[in-house]
């Protein structure tokens, strides 16, 4: 990422490297309220608070001019495309009309009596609408000099959005923060329904399609109803703040909240598809340019974020030290050996787009997967061996694998049709098979075994003859078995059990993970961390997970070699693994705490401990002073603690826990060589120890805290120093004359 200051504000752009970020460009300036993007021109409209307006090259991430109409907080502003003009409204209530090319201003009315929070242009009429928190909404006539042409009043609260329909011109929707999306006739200004199902203020509205509506409000949710009968569809989780702006895309639509995330979202099902940090604190506004490309603008500036990748299909296999990855890009199968990452081949180019690869454990064949059927070609000059019906294929042998068919599983035996394989529970209950994979084994020669999926969204693991071998309640997207316990992985938790009860659970978000022996990776979040599996766990070996590094929300893990090797936005890469900690680790979790632990591991091996809570063997492994004293505090093993002090912050932390247990002259011993003179005082006043209260007098004066040095010397009867401390003051002629001294000035 390469920065520099260009024109009073930062800018970051992405210049490449071995992992591409989506954030490509990042403009540091006052807070960004509104981005108005043009449909035909790579053009964007950022309105400032501070006044600011400014026209943006989108394809480029240049400012290709600014102006302001003065220190007056700009919230609305989107372009006029056919009189090439773009209309501003202000705090002031004022909405102002401005040519793009020259900025000069053409028209300018006061609109409203207070803040304008948006304005709505019609896809087809010259009427722009305006909403403002004097509660009304307002519909302009570009046309003919912003002329008015209604005004809709209904909402009792801030109007914060307002948009037109895409299918009916008479139609205008609007929010408020009194929690209710209006839908309005403007011909006639009533409003036709109302629309309920939000508990808070509600920020944004806009029509997805012409078959939905969609509203986000301040309890972080996103509201979908359907626009032809106006009811509630569903009700989702969106932001962990505010969501604050919500922009229609060709896919479906974005949205932008006060936790700083942009969400995309499809109309296929109203679940956030992708989650990427904007880096700019809070965010107001987002919307997608004429490339497809996201422009979000918040309490930091402006950023650009590059369009999602189409997920590339991957399978990797390891073979020997290295690996082979065989993955997509759309149609084209490429692969690659860990060994030399750079040298990616193409290995041919389908007429048709892959559903889900997999690479024989051999790796003389490829099984590629699309709509229900499985084409199995030979590596070596990409030859077409075998086309069977079914989908989720997972290899068992060189020539032998099993593929699920309608609702049933059938084992292929050397590319000939075998049999069944009936799933056996133990009740002898049967459940139709939704799909399979193979579960990754600490021990690759041990017979495979498969997770099911079924369609009651339940899932099992079996072995090669259909017997169930570990029953779980959920979906799981994953196993890993290490020796007899099971790794259950699930889009929201990581379970550790046996076959007869599950023993540690651990909450994350998952999604993608896989696994080296006893060492589970997971990737979830935006960052990638690991954990290592007990030999024989019990419930008392908590899972711990170790942050490792940041992996994009589009990123997937791919698998283990000696490093652990990711693919993101068609970039490979690859993480460093510390296999000497994890080796430690594997052994603490296991019971064992291993000795002669090389010094460059102390401090890493003494924080995993402590998140054990094994205190006692952390302080056993330590090498750092600093640590030693720390973890004794955490003992209570106040003693020693003070034996090892070596500054004045420490002792003055163990005079207050000693003080704390009651040992007043251990603490007051603390606080002599502590930083704080007022404890010194307070204990030696406790324990009435007048030489050392003098002596602490003393020592407050020369720190020049007069108060404490009076308040010690008047108790320990250090008559001098009270003297000093009042000499040419007003009270010096009192304190003398209280204490017979007489006048201590010549007459």
């Amino acid at each position: 990422m390469e920065k520099r200051n260009t024109g009073g504000f930062m800018e970051e752009r992405n210049t490449g490297g071995f992992m591409e970020e989506r954030i490509s460009g990042r403009f540091e300036k006052a807070r960004v309220k509104h981005l108005g993007v043009h449909k035909k021109s790579p053009l964007a409209l950022a309105a400032v608070y501070n006044g600011d307006f400014e026209l943006w090259n989108t394809a480029t991430m240049t400012m290709i001019k600014s102006a302001s109409i003065g220190e007056v907080p700009i919230r609305a502003g989107e372009f006029l495309e056919e009189r090439e003009s773009f209309v501003l409204g202000s705090d002031d209530g004022m909405v102002r009309v401005f040519c793009t090319d020259t900025f000069e201003i053409k028209e300018k009315v006061q609109a409203h009596k207070d803040f304008i929070r948006k304005i709505a242009v019609h896809p087809t009429l010259p009427y722009i609408a305006t909403c403002s928190d004097d509660g009304s909404i307002k519909i302009w006539d570009y046309s003919k000099d912003l002329s008015p042409v209604r005004s809709l009043e209904g909402h009792t609260h801030f109007v914060m959005s307002a948009e037109f329909s895409p299918k009916d011109s008479k139609i205008l929707i609007s929010c408020s923060l009194d929690t209710t999306v209006r839908i309005w006739n403007i011909e006639t200004g009533k409003s036709v329904a109302v629309l309920k199902g939000a508990l808070t203020g509600l920020n944004a509205v806009a029509y997805i399609g012409e078959k939905y509506i969609v509203s986000g409000g301040d309890d972080g949710k996103v509201s979908v109803w359907d626009a032809s009968t106006e009811a509630l569809i569903t009700s989702v989780p969106a932001h962990t703040g505010p969501v604050t702006s919500i922009a229609t895309t060709a896919a479906g639509f974005l949205t932008a909240g006060e936790d700083g995330i942009v969400r995309e979202w499809t109309k296929k099902r109203f679940r956030p598809e992708t989650a990427v940090p904007a880096r700019l604190q809070r965010l107001w506004c987002v919307g997608q340019t004429q490339s497809k490309d996201i422009v979000a603008g918040g309490d930091e500036g402006l950023c650009f974020i590059k369009k999602a990748q189409t997920t590339s299909l991957f399978s990797f296999k390891v073979q020997g030290e290295e690996a082979r990855i065989i993955f997509t890009e759309d149609t084209t199968i490429k692969q690659v050996k860990t060994s030399n990452p750079q040298a990616q081949k193409s290995v041919t180019t389908l007429s048709y787009l892959p559903d889900r690869l997999e690479v024989s454990d051999s790796g003389r064949y490829l099984a590629v997967e699309t709509d229900g059927t499985v084409y199995i070609y030979t590596i070596l000059g990409f030859l077409l061996q075998l086309t069977v019906p079914g989908h989720s294929l997972i290899w068992t042998g060189p020539e032998d694998f099993l593929i699920v068919h309608g609702t049933d599983i059938v084992q292929y035996t050397e590319f000939e049709v075998d049999r069944k394989v009936v799933v056996s529970y133990p009740d002898q209950s049967r459940a139709p098979v939704k799909s399979i994979q193979k579960v990754s084994q600490t021990s690759p020669n041990t017979e495979p075994q498969v997770l099911v999926q079924t369609q009651s969204s339940a899932s099992c693991i079996i072995d090669r003859q259909g017997r169930v071998l570990f029953a779980l309640e959920e979906e799981a997207i994953g196993a890993h078995m290490h020796r007899d316990t099971c790794i259950a992985i699930y889009k929201d938790r990581v379970d550790v059990l046996t076959r007869t009860q599950t023993l540690n659970q651990y909450r994350c978000k998952v999604s993608s993970w896989c696994a080296k022996n006893s060492t589970v990776f997971i990737h979830g979040g935006g960052k990638v961390s690991y954990f290592v599996v007990p030999d024989a766990p019990s419930e008392s070996a908590p899972i711990i997970p170790m942050a490792m590094d940041q992996l994009s929300s589009t990123g997937v893990v791919l698998g283990v070699t000696d490093r652990l090797w990711y693919i993101d936005n068609g970039k490979l890469g690859c993480f460093p693994i510390d296999w000497e900690f994890a080796a430690f680790q594997g052994s603490v979790v296991s019971g064992v705490l291993p000795k002669g632990i090389p010094p460059a591991l102390s401090k890493d091996c003494v924080h995993f401990l402590v998140r054990m809570d094994r205190l006692e063997d952390a302080l056993a492994v330590s090498l750092d002073q600093d640590e030693k004293f720390e973890l004794l505090l955490k003992l209570g093993r106040l003693d020693e603690a003070v034996a090892i002090s070596n500054s004045e912050a420490k002792y003055s932390r163990l005079c207050g826990l000693l003080v704390e247990r009651g040992e007043i002259l251990q603490a007051l011993e603390c606080a002599k060589k502590g930083s704080s003179i007022e404890n010194e005082i307070l204990l030696s006043s406790i324990v009435n120890d007048t030489t050392q209260l003098r002596s602490a007098s003393e020592k407050a004066y020369r720190q020049g805290k007069l108060l404490i040095a009076l308040a010690a010397a008047h108790r320990s009867d250090n008559t001098e120093l009270c003297k000093t401390i009042f000499k040419d003051s007003p009270y010096e002629e009192v304190f003398n004359r209280a204490q017979g001294l007489g006048h201590s000035r010549d007459p």
